[in-house]
């Protein structure tokens, strides 16, 4: 960025701070910690699960990170004694309301890419201790697009773990969303772990703002 617009841009953000008196948006929004998490009903969810006697929802929780970002952690049933809490998270980043907001937001709550290979395998071994884990060859698909995920086994248990970032506008979020995350992680008696991705295969997202699956593009 040039010297020139660097300055443009400081002009513009302190003359509509000053203008708009919007100090105190602004140090929420920067420092501005996570909420608490509260407990909500799983109605209150932007997610649809399928039915799983195996992994039902056991509790819901929610919070908030400024304006523009939610979180969401949907804890499922673990029919194995390993340790861990099985579950799927999301997060909705939300554009800002007016150029001020655009200017100024809080830290992202979750890294672009989701996972270098440094981080991955320091989550492996913390979700899955004593495991042998492999990240899987290629990745598959839900409704709303490609995910990647792992795999980790001992003798009668496999686990997965499933990461997804959706920001694609041209075909499936509306302009008013940024990105979605969504990551699960599941352990089960199952030996298939494709078995244990049915569940994150065919979760329907249900948020305000309707939100194309990529199936939908062949019926438009």
């Amino acid at each position: 960025m040039s010297g020139c617009n660097w300055l443009l841009r400081v002009l513009v953000l302190g003359t509509a701070l000053t203008l708009g008196g919007c100090f105190g948006w602004v140090d929420n929004n920067l420092t501005q910690l996570p909420t608490p998490w509260r407990r909500i009903q799983p109605a209150a969810l932007p997610v649809t699960l399928p039915v799983s006697p195996q992994f039902p929802i056991i509790a819901a929780r929610a919070r908030t990170t400024g304006a523009i970002y939610s979180s969401y952690n949907v804890v499922l049933g673990n029919p194995t004694l390993l340790p861990g809490e099985n579950r799927l998270s999301i997060d909705v980043h939300t554009l800002p309301d007016g150029p001020l907001g655009m200017l100024i937001q809080p830290p992202r709550v979750f890294p672009v890419p989701l996972y270098s290979t440094e981080t991955l395998a320091e989550t492996l071994a913390k979700e899955f201790p004593g495991l042998k884990t492999k990240v899987a060859d290629s990745g598959r698909r839900n409704r709303y697009g490609e995910y990647d995920y792992a795999l980790a086994q001992d003798a009668t248990n496999t686990c997965v773990l499933a990461w997804q970032l959706i920001s694609d506008h041209n075909r499936t979020l509306p302009r008013r969303i940024e990105a979605i995350r969504l990551e699960y992680r599941v352990c089960g008696t199952e030996r298939n772990p494709r078995a244990l991705l049915q569940m994150f295969d065919a979760l329907i997202l249900t948020l305000p703002d309707s939100i194309l699956e990529i199936d939908d593009l062949t019926r438009l």
